[in-house]
């Protein structure tokens, strides 16, 4: 049975939300392009002030509304 998924009225704030809490998951792709890039985890989630939504994916197959956020 699928589970009902609650889409967040403010996709940048819950992102924000989930940051200050540490509930991220990092996918092995984002781990792997961090390394090659030298960027930090605690970079990323030290810059959460600044986030912004570069470009939206209002019908992704995985999850309505996603986003690409830098």
């Amino acid at each position: 049975m699928a589970r009902d998924r609650i889409i967040p009225a403010d996709p940048l704030d819950f992102i924000r939300g989930c940051v200050r809490r540490r509930q991220v998951l990092w996918t092995y792709h984002v781990n792997m392009r961090m390394k090659d890039r030298a960027i930090s985890r605690e970079t990323i989630l030290a810059s959460e002030s600044t986030y912004e939504i570069m470009e939206p994916y209002p019908d992704d197959k995985y999850l309505p509304r996603s986003c690409l956020c830098a």
